[in-house]
């Protein structure tokens, strides 16, 4: 989003999460940005600087599924503004989204 995303800082990037389970990519073109927000019912949007939490067995076939829940650090976006959060409040605000979802029945 930023005229520095280039491929050399994604993958210098890329080394800060470490896990098998994630996977890293570079997209110039902002095409998963542009699924996610219509996703999110933005279909002339960008999503970036979002959090994204689905539900178990979750595929992303033609596109993403819509999540269970999201917030973002978009303000004054698309994005809907009770879901923003930022500074100290972003950290609260995921933790108490993943208890509420990891602590809910199937």
């Amino acid at each position: 989003m930023l005229s520095d995303d280039k491929c050399d800082a994604a993958t210098r990037s890329a080394r800060i999460i470490d896990d098998p389970r994630v996977r890293h990519f570079h997209d110039p073109e902002k095409r998963s940005g542009k699924a996610i927000a219509a996703s999110l019912g933005s279909e002339d949007a960008i999503a970036w600087d979002t959090y994204l939490f689905y539900a178990s067995g979750s595929e992303w076939t033609d596109g993403p599924p819509a999540p269970i829940d999201w917030m973002h650090q978009l303000p004054g976006s698309w994005a809907d503004p009770a879901r923003f959060h930022t500074g100290d409040d972003l950290p609260e605000e995921l933790g108490k989204a993943m208890r509420r979802l990891t602590s809910a029945e199937p």
